[in-house]
């Protein structure tokens, strides 16, 4: 295993990296697409190789300096199983598994029965209904369409797909959103939104869908999402000017009525990370279920 080559996750692989995502990860979790892994190697390090018929993904954590592995993907098979415990065995620190999904602890007890199971509520995914969303029907979004109604009282908006026309727009919402001095730091808001700029340039080149919001022709937000799985639409970003009372609400709103409308049953709108008022906000949408992903540790 340490003798394998592994190769640095770049737009020249998406291919082969998303023939495998579309084959077998038909799970919720948002982590496993193109889109996000190529986008956030700039922060992870992202690394990937082939073997027995399997996709093996390294990185390295944020604001740490070993790698570990996120959940593998394919077929992984008992004598692949086997390497990657005798490859922990041989570290001097403990491998970690990341992002590892309910059915693959499942399919794969023995595998797992050499780890200790580590729940990451910080990072479990938000799985909502699409109709809900899009429709906003009931006592429990009451307030939520009270702030669209005076959104839409005070303002003059329209709404267009992301094209690569309109992709500077995008970039003029993040500009006047933060300081040039976050764009430019190291710090998860600055990497994140160097990661939002990559997929805007890189907009053509993946499979993501997008809206953006326009009030009396500026360009004040948007949202960008895509396919996850038969059932699920995953949203990566969501940017709105705060300076706009509901203006959130609107792209929650439209972006979920465009993906209703594609047939897809479930959103899944990402973790929290543990941020309060992230969490505060995504609850308020009442999600269906999270989508758990959990972190393998090995012990033995």
């Amino acid at each position: 295993m340490k003798n394998l080559t592994f190769k640095k996750v770049t737009i020249e692989h998406q291919s082969v990296i998303e023939a495998y995502l579309s084959k077998y990860s038909s799970f919720c979790l948002s982590s496993f697409t193109f889109p996000s892994l190529v986008a956030w190697e700039r922060v992870y390090h992202y690394q990937w190789t082939i073997l027995e018929n399997t996709l093996l993904l390294k990185f390295v954590p944020f604001k740490e300096n070993r790698e570990h592995f996120m959940q593998p993907i394919g077929e992984f098979p008992v004598a692949l199983q086997s390497q990657i415990i005798q490859y922990a065995q041989s570290l001097d620190y403990k491998l970690c598994i990341y992002a590892v999904a309910n059915i693959f602890l499942e399919k794969f007890p023995e595998f797992v029965s050499h780890f200790e199971q580590i729940e990451h509520r910080d990072m479990d995914d938000y799985i909502y209904s699409a109709e809900d969303l899009a429709l906003l029907k009931g006592k429990k979004y009451q307030a939520k369409r009270n702030l669209l109604h005076q959104f839409e009282m005070n303002n003059h908006w329209s709404s267009e797909a992301i094209t690569i026309e309109n992709i500077p727009a995008c970039l003029e919402v993040i500009n006047a959103i933060y300081p040039q001095q976050e764009l430019e730091s190291t710090s998860y808001l600055g990497l994140e939104l160097s990661v939002l700029t990559f997929v805007l340039n890189h907009f053509p080149q993946f499979k993501e869908q997008g809206i953006l919001i326009r009030i009396d022709g500026r360009p004040v937000a948007f949202s960008i999402f895509e396919h996850l799985n038969p059932t699920t639409c995953v949203v990566h970003f969501e940017k709105a000017m705060r300076e706009y009372k509901g203006l959130y609400q609107l792209i929650n709103r439209e972006a979920a009525k465009i993906i209703f409308s594609k047939g897809y049953k479930y959103i899944n709108r990402e973790e929290d990370l543990g941020i309060e008022g992230l969490r505060k906000t995504k609850l308020s949408y009442h999600p269906l279920e999270f989508c758990p992903a959990h972190v393998l540790v090995f012990t033995r």
